[in-house]
């Protein structure tokens, strides 16, 4: 016997095989028994006697044949150990793959009957769940495959019916869920995403800003259903909610005003900055509408031009501008105006400043006379404590847009969700950062 690892060592992971082999010293090695090959596949309570191979096309099955290790169970009603067999039928279960090959076990299903209460009941086993066609682990095996792959991909993969992917995937996720332990949220992220391009469909996600993950999602953008998730928390949860990030629409501003007086209400700044190059792109179409064929054309192209920053363009892309600029004044008050506003957004640090510095800017922006930025001055200025509280600590949706692109990404490999609970469940399982399921015992 090999001397055991000591506890409390750290342990270096070993990624390379010729460097494990190098430890091989330090491991704890054990006699091979009649029962190692059992504790190896998982297969608690079994005994492996016997085992087959089978070709069918490219397809290689690996069966194997087991045998109950003790001839006795325990009652659930009573407790009482029995041996009294009422029947036994034989059962295949699909199990984890070995070395590449469809992997069958093969072995007795036994009802027993109580001699003390007189009950029947099936004997449970710890490895397979009740009325289950695949083992515990191979079910966690297909669900975590569906949490990268798209379902009928991980079907063909395993060669399962869709169906039974489906149903692996809905009961390991929701059991996922259910087992989740509600952290307390410090800053809250509030958005919503489209569940179908064109239809108007929206959901609600709120996101854990300092953990990066999303903590909900609510099946509507209303106001009903952000008040209905904020009155399930306790009264602990909602009063530790310091800072709320979110887009600027007014109902989610009344629901946190109501329910967490307590929280700072953050307007995010990519948002309000979105606001602003919506109202540069009008101004660029306007002028566009207006121009003759020679503007008409230099204008073409220069949306993204306008709105990006100045240091991101090439220059190619440097010179169009210039030309642009040079060509349209209102245009080029315009776009200093941008610029100016987002120097402002990067620079300035502390609240008091931004203040000033952006009390001058909407003077300088109503008095260029443009009504698009005039538009833009009374939005800001329905926000001004939201956008100004952004100067505290500078908190951002950043992390809340990362999230809806990576749920895009979702939604895109699913080709779409007709089921809104299917669509919940796979957002929480990929990017809810929740443990790994404990099956029931």
């Amino acid at each position: 016997m090999k001397t055991p690892l000591l506890l409390g060592v750290a342990v270096r992971v070993v990624r390379d095989a010729a460097r494990a082999t190098k430890r091989k010293a330090e491991l704890m090695v054990k006699c091979v028994t009649v029962e190692t090959l059992s504790s190896l596949l998982g297969l608690s309570g079994m005994v492996v006697r016997e085992y087959a191979e089978e070709k069918q096309a490219e397809r290689e099955i690996l069966h194997i044949f087991c045998e109950h290790e003790h001839e006795m169970a325990v009652c659930p009603q009573c407790g009482q150990i029995t041996d009294r067999i009422h029947e036994s039928k034989e059962r295949c279960i699909r199990h984890l793959d070995i070395w590449g090959r469809s992997t069958f076990v093969h072995f007795a299903a036994r009802r027993f009957e109580c001699e003390g209460c007189g009950k029947r009941f099936t004997e449970e086993l710890s490895w397979i769940e009740g009325q289950r066609r695949e083992s515990r682990a191979y079910e966690l095996h297909v669900y975590e495959q569906c949490q990268h792959m798209d379902q009928a991909a991980v079907a063909t993969q395993e060669d399962l019916h869709p169906e039974t992917v489906r149903l692996i995937f809905q009961r390991w996720a929701k059991r996922t869920v259910q087992q989740q332990q509600r952290r307390q949220v410090r800053r809250l992220g509030v958005d919503e995403i489209s569940l179908r391009k064109g239809h108007k469909q929206f959901a609600m996600v709120l996101s854990d800003l300092d953990c990066h993950c999303v903590i909900a999602v609510l099946a509507e953008r209303s106001q009903e259903a952000f008040e209905q998730w904020l009155d399930r928390l306790s009264a602990a949860e909602r009063k530790a909610i310091c800072v709320v990030s979110m887009d600027m629409w007014g109902p989610y501003r009344g629901v946190v005003e109501r329910k967490l007086p307590q929280a700072e209400i953050v307007a995010d700044r990519f948002h309000v900055t979105k606001h602003l190059n919506e109202a540069i792109a009008k101004i660029r179409c306007t002028l566009q509408a207006k121009a003759d064929k020679a503007g008409y054309e230099l204008l073409k192209g220069t949306r993204w031009i306008l709105v990006r920053h100045r240091q991101d363009l090439n220059p190619a892309e440097e010179a169009k501008l210039q030309a642009v600029l040079a060509a349209f004044p209102e245009l080029r008050t315009a776009y200093l105006l941008k610029e100016k506003f987002r120097m402002i957004s990067d620079k300035i640090q502390d609240r008091p400043r931004a203040e000033r510095f952006l009390k001058a800017w909407v003077y300088e922006a109503q008095a260029s006379g443009l009504s698009q930025l005039v538009k833009f001055t009374q939005t800001l200025k329905n926000w001004w404590n939201e956008f100004l509280n952004y100067f505290n600590d500078r908190v951002t949706s950043g992390v809340v847009e990362g999230l809806n692109n990576a749920i895009r990404g979702t939604i895109r490999r699913a080709f779409g969700y007709h089921v809104f609970e299917n669509f919940r469940l796979h957002v929480m399982v990929e990017h809810g950062k929740l443990a790994t399921p404990l099956p029931p015992i």
